[in-house]
């Protein structure tokens, strides 16, 4: 492609990479040092100038000969990716492991199509781009680019391409890299899936910790397999008040997505309406009071009846948990107040 802008960025390295890139005429970026995968990108696409940018891993792995029709794919689309055909010719075992897992990963929690979401070949049209805000440094990059684009609900198209034998030194390291990515993939949760990372759990466990309270409310269960005394129910109570912050946690996550420009679903905007915070507010005072009243008024009891052995230890644990659970309730529907007001 002879009208091409070639831009290459020269990340710190101590090989002639500055001076092959400066001989043929391409546009140089240098770092002083070697600053990731991820900022490297960033500097190599504030130089652009096309509408229509392909970013490429600069390790001979990728085929050059993919680019023109990536090209023809911008037409028509926003973002185009390439996958690799990765074997045990060109990938070693663990990489090809670390792959699959990670795809997996993200299928799972970000709802991502089947297909390489890892490659380093890629392209975008420049307005797409710019919606993206991308923060990674590193290897991370990629994901970072593939779940913001399926979330702003960007064009996509795939393209199957041979993936080539390394030529020189390895810069990802499977371990460190991985948990990099790893762990991006779970902080891009916070913003795009709080409800599932969060909200989920947080109700699962909060609805089965106020079953099992339920259940041990009466007594100890004794069976022929277990037996579940008044250290399950003090456990169940504590395990209602855990599921709900993070039920909390997850609305509040949700509520903030608002806040990088995504509309809430109708069932957030229900449960975080000012009718539903004032309502919850209100619930949430009155059970503070009437159950740290109750509480206040078995603990002077027991005191005034010189301090026997104590035996409503169920009444304590269930007006101390209401208490508290009061409390948590008034809190959060002023945080989640608070937030509303913050992102609008």
């Amino acid at each position: 492609m002879p009208d091409a802008e070639i831009i290459v960025v020269d990340d710190g390295s101590q090989d002639a990479t500055a001076q092959i890139a400066h001989d043929l005429d391409c546009v140089l970026v240098r770092h002083d040092h070697n600053r990731g995968k991820g900022t490297a990108i960033r500097s190599g696409l504030a130089r652009s100038r096309g509408d229509k940018i392909i970013v490429m891993d600069a390790d001979a792995t990728y085929p050059a000969s993919a680019i023109p029709r990536m090209v023809e794919l911008l037409e028509d689309h926003d973002f185009v990716r390439a996958d690799r055909q990765i074997d045990d010719s060109n990938t070693p075992y663990v990489n090809r492991v670390g792959n699959r897992a990670l795809g997996a990963t993200l299928r799972t929690l970000h709802g991502l199509g089947p297909g390489d979401h890892l490659s380093g070949l890629y392209g975008f049209r420049a307005g797409a781009l710019e919606d993206l805000a991308t923060e990674a440094t590193g290897f991370d990059i990629e994901v970072e680019i593939g779940i913001k684009v399926k979330e702003r609900g960007l064009s996509v198209a795939v393209l199957s391409i041979e993936y080539l034998p390394r030529i020189g030194d390895k810069k990802l390291s499977p371990l460190n890299d991985g948990a990099r990515i790893l762990g991006r993939i779970l902080r891009l949760m916070l913003i795009y899936r709080p409800l599932l990372l969060f909200g989920l759990p947080g109700l699962i466990l909060a609805t089965t910790s106020f079953v099992a309270a339920i259940a041990l409310s009466g007594g100890p269960i004794i069976t022929g397999y277990l037996g579940l005394s008044i250290h399950t129910f003090i456990v169940s109570a504590l395990g209602i008040l855990a599921g709900f912050q993070l039920m909390v946690f997850g609305i509040a996550g949700a509520v903030y997505r608002q806040h990088v420009g995504f509309r809430a679903s109708p069932v957030l905007d229900a449960v975080t309406s000012p009718t539903a915070r004032t309502v919850a507010a209100i619930i949430g005072g009155l059970l503070t009071i009437f159950c740290g009243v109750w509480l206040a008024v078995t603990i002077i009891g027991w005191i005034v009846a010189g301090g026997p052995e104590f035996t409503a230890t169920r009444s304590l644990v269930f007006t101390a948990t209401g208490a508290v659970f009061g409390l948590q309730l008034l809190s959060a529907s002023l945080f989640v107040t608070l937030l509303s007001d913050r992102t609008r």
